[in-house]
Order: C-alpha cells, then structure tokens, then sequence
C-alpha cells in the first residue's frame, strides 16, 4: 500500500534523490507567496520572455514596411588629388607639377508616389502579425501561470501528505509502546505475529517520509527553476485557494472564450496577416512610381570652367534635375514563387482557424467536465475519510482495551491515511482544474488571483 504512489509525478531524478536523503539534510530554503512568485514569473520565466522577444521580430518586419513608402536618399562625397589643365574644348595645356583636390558630390532622393497597394498589403501583414504575436504572447502567460499555479499547488499537497505521516507515525508511536507493554506480560493479549505487523507498518510509514524528503527537494528546486531562481524555494500558503461550488453553463463560457481566449484571437491576426502578404507579392509584377531628385556637383581650381552647354565639362557643373519614374523589377519566376509560398502559408493558417473554432470549446468543454469531476470526487473522498476516521478510532480503541486486533487496527489505520491522503489529492485536482478551465478561457484575472 503506496501512500505516496499517485500524489505528484515526478522525473527520474527523485530515484537519485532517494539514494542519498539519508546522507544530506534538506537544501536551505527561501519562503515565497503566491503574488511574489507571480510576479518573479512575468519577469524571469525563459519562455514568456521568449515569446517577448517574438514580438519584437515581427516589430521589426512592421518598421522595415513602414519605411517602404518613405523618401530614401543616396549620398556620394569624396575629394581627390587632381593635376592641373587649363584650357578649352579646342587646346589644352596640361601642368603636372601643379596638383589640388577635385571635390565631388552626388545626392539622389527617390519617393515612392504609387505601388498598386503592395505597400499598404505589406504594413497591413506585419501590423496584423505583431497583433497576433501579442496574442500568442498572452497566451504563453497563461500557460506558464498555470503551470506555475500547479507546482505551488504541489507543493501544498506535499505540505499535506507530510501532515499526514506525521499523524500516522504519532498514532503508531502510541500503539506500539502499548503492544510491547502488553507483549511483555505475556498475558497473549499480544502475540509476536501482532508485533511483526504493527513493525512493518511502522517502517512503511518511514519509507514513506524518505520518499516525502525527495520530492520536497525536487518540487522546490523545481519551482525555482521555473521562476528564474537559483536557491530552493518553499511556499508559504498553508492550504488550497476555496473554490466556487458552480461553474457557468458550457455555452457560456465559450461565448467568453470568443471574447478572451488569445489563441483564437492569435489565429485570426495571423489569417489577416496571411491574406495581406499574398496580395503583396502578387504586387511583385508591377511597377513602382517615383518622383526623383538628382544633384550632381563638382569643383575644382585645377580646371578651366566650360561655358559652352555642348563642352563636357566633369570638374566645374553643377546639374539639378527632378523626374518622375518607374521602377519595374521582372523576375517572374522567383515572384511566382513567393506568391506560392504565400499562398501555402494562408491555407496551414486556415486549417489553423478551422482547428481552434471547434478544438477550443472542446478543450472548453473537457475542462470544464474535469472541473465537475472533481468537484464530486472531492465530496466522496471527504465522505470516505470520514468512516475511515470513525473505523480507525473504534479499532484503536478495541486493541488499547484488548478487544481488537492487531491485523484490524492496521487495516484501519491504512484505509484512514489512504483516505485522508485522497482528501488532500482531490483537494489539490479540484484547485488544478479550476486553474486549467480559467486558462482554456483564456481567463488570466482568474489564473492570477490566488482565491478562484
């Protein structure tokens, strides 16, 4: 009879653990509250930074588009040592052992005027798809509250179970010292066979406590890791957050999760964003209009100026013109491609859409069932300790008194800690419950408070 066996799943680390608990004492530990260790959570945790960090990549998509219709300007400057010539068009005379510099400057501006809406279907997909990485942003909040919930949780429960040992253990301090009186006298109130049974429960119930030990150092370095500490943590709540005896209707808290769940939000920003990327490569087959400023300057004492328009004159004009231009890049091959690409990308989001419009309220729908689950299931398992509580002190009561067996008393005493430990396990799968039926709705306000 595992006590120990169902309360928290653990990795295969507890086995090591478990090997030398004997041997170190428990790690030096930092008490934490629920609201501290939340807000540690939103500041350390890797993955909703991550997530964070995601944001800031689409960010830089929606900047780099944004620029898309802003002037863009072009400067070439450079000064060069240059002998000197003097002259016209008809003779000139050069003098090599004169030298000065040649001062060179070209200034472009190009603003895009016109782009047959690939543009505003470019900022348009980058502005959707940071709105969809916030969304998947919050999203990754919640789940990582709720884990966070649930390993707090955890620890409660471990907090409880060890409650119950120590319960466990006091009662079979007291009935052993009586068993051995009695088995002293050698009245045969107490035969060896009673003893032995008495004994092995006794070491079970040690057994049991090391097992505690190890996951009590795995759960608070666990939780640590989780919220970015380095040193074990413990909690400092005492018992499980009360829980609300009814829920909503399940059409109900679907028509909330349309409002507040960020994953369904997420999947419709990314549609959008999809849809607006293929109408912007397909703009890759037309042109872009432009008007143009162009200045070209040049000086230098090291030449003759050329007054005449037909005489070229490269060191000494200035020219100034403003056009009005397309530009047209033809690769119809590498744009037919990305239009396909585009294309592929909007269909995986539809089917996306299509998964979250019914995949959402069922996991709606199953939480909220596993929520009434447990909530019966907690009601039972507080009816059954309460008859385990009165069989176990009828049967203590028998063998003190010389009444009852050794063998009843066991059984007794077993179903008491089985029982008492089912309360505190669906005690802790009810506030669990609670936490995932909030997070599937997307209900973060819920996830946070403390008292659900």
């Amino acid at each position: 009879m595992n006590v120990f066996s169902a309360s928290i799943n653990r990795s295969g680390c507890a086995a090591v653990l478990l090997a030398v608990v004997s041997f170190f004492p428990l790690l030096a530990e930092k008490p934490i509250r629920f609201s501290e260790g939340l807000t540690r959570l939103l500041k350390n945790n890797a993955k909703i930074l991550e997530s964070k960090a995601q944001i800031l990549s689409f960010e830089a998509i929606r900047t780099e588009a944004s620029a898309s219709d802003l002037p863009t300007f072009s400067l070439l400057t450079y000064v060069a040592p240059i002998y000197e010539v003097r002259g016209d068009a008809t003779r000139s005379y050069d003098n090599f052992s004169k030298w000065g510099p040649f001062v060179h400057g070209e200034l472009q501006v190009v603003y895009p005027v016109f782009s047959f809406g690939r543009i505003k279907s470019g900022k348009s997909a980058a502005s959707h798809a940071i709105e969809g990485g916030r969304f998947l942003h919050e999203s990754q909040i919640n789940r990582s509250i709720f884990e966070y919930k649930q390993l707090y949780l955890q620890m409660i429960l471990l907090q409880r179970l060890k409650t119950v040992l120590d319960d466990a253990g006091e009662k079979m301090k007291t009935i052993l010292a009586h068993a051995n009186k009695l088995y002293k006298k050698g009245t045969g109130e107490v035969q060896r066979k009673d003893l032995t049974r008495l004994n092995l429960f006794a070491l079970e119930l040690q057994r049991f406590n090391a097992e505690w030990i190890a996951n009590k150092k795995s759960s608070g370095l666990a939780l640590a890791h989780f919220l970015g500490e380095k040193e074990s943590l413990l909690v400092l709540e005492q018992d499980f957050p009360r829980i609300e005896d009814s829920t909503r209707a399940l059409e109900q808290l679907i028509a909330e999760a349309h409002m507040t769940n960020p994953d369904l939000k997420a999947v419709a920003e990314g549609l959008q964003a999809r849809r607006h990327q293929v109408e912007m490569e397909k703009g890759g087959n037309l042109p872009v209009l432009f008007v143009a400023g162009r200045a070209d300057m040049n000086y230098t004492a090291m030449r003759d100026y050329q007054q005449s328009t037909y005489a070229n004159d490269p060191f000494n004009r200035n020219i100034f013109a403003v056009v009005f231009g397309a530009k047209w890049d033809l690769d119809f091959g590498n744009t037919k491609a990305k239009i396909q690409k585009a294309e592929a990308e909007l269909e995986k989001m539809q089917a996306k859409q299509g998964e979250a419009e019914t995949g959402i309220p069922l996991k709606i729908a199953m939480a909220m069932w596993d929520f009434e689950k447990h909530k019966v299931q907690h009601e039972i398992s507080q009816n059954k300790y309460k008859e385990a509580n009165k069989w176990s002190l009828s049967e203590m009561t028998a063998y003190t008194t010389g009444t009852g067996s050794a063998k009843d008393l066991i059984e007794a005493l077993g179903a008491m800690v089985v029982t008492e430990k089912e309360v505190a396990e669906a005690e802790f799968n009810l506030c669990t419950a609670a936490a995932k039926l909030a997070m599937e709705i997307g209900d973060q306000s819920t996830l946070k408070a403390w008292q659900e």
